[in-house]
């Protein structure tokens, strides 16, 4: 089997999962994932994104659809703060750019690069947009072997949390345990196993800082990670 064929498997089967408990608990669901498995594992760097969970409590959907449909994404991609935030942070991480040359995120040559990267949300179930911890915590333990498995299919380079980092254990990730936590001026904590990258950032949809701020924030933390790594390799 392909690594290719792993990921479609992973994903087909996680997906039944999310829709089966979904059934059980009488409820909608949002699945996740790889977003499209061979584009991933061509990128540049295999980001994964993890939030807490999706805003919409009405129906069902699929992040590994929507993230393809350009129309989804020329309706909701500028006028929604998470995914605005999350389409441009993307493009900048994986197409190494600095924030005049990233298109607007309602524009199809900014599309490209989400279909590159994974997104899981810890509640699978969808909610509202007012997030309450202890629901997602109760959802990180209910789907907790779940998520693990999410989290070992993706084997990424670098996780960027967005407002979740504090209901996983550590343990959860390679090397995040006795990796060395550093700050950014703007806030960011991040940590450097020197094999990937674990950035604690804000969920996207914080209010705190700009877009600017936000991407080119993350930006920069993979830009000095991947210099350090050039340099442990010579």
């Amino acid at each position: 089997m392909t690594e290719v064929q792993y990921l479609e498997k992973e994903n087909t089967e996680i997906g039944d999962q999310i829709e089966h408990n979904a059934k059980k608990r009488d409820c909608h669901f949002v699945k996740d994932g790889v977003i499209d498995p061979a584009k991933y594992l061509k990128a540049k760097y295999r980001i994964l994104w993890i939030l807490r969970e999706a805003n919409s409590q009405d129906n069902s959907w699929s992040y590994l659809k929507n993230f393809k449909r350009n129309d989804w994404l020329k309706t909701h991609g500028r006028s929604n703060p998470t995914l605005r935030k999350l389409i441009y942070t993307t493009f900048g991480v994986l197409r190494d750019t600095e924030w005049c040359n990233i298109p607007f995120a309602n524009e199809e040559d900014a599309f490209g690069p989400l279909q590159e990267i994974a997104l899981i949300n810890i509640k699978k179930m969808p909610g509202s947009s007012r997030v309450v911890g202890n629901t997602i915590q109760e959802a990180y333990y209910e789907d907790q072997d779940l998520l693990k498995r999410q989290i070992e299919a993706c084997n990424a380079d670098i996780v960027i949390f967005g407002g979740s980092f504090r209901y996983f254990y550590k343990t959860d990730f390679k090397g995040l345990e006795t990796a060395e936590k550093k700050i950014t001026e703007l806030g960011n904590h991040y940590y450097n196993t020197g094999e990937k990258l674990y950035i604690n950032s804000w969920h996207p949809s914080a209010t705190n800082n700009t877009d600017k701020e936000y991407v080119m924030d993350i930006v920069n933390i993979v830009r000095n990670w991947k210099r350090k790594r050039l340099s442990t390799c010579r």
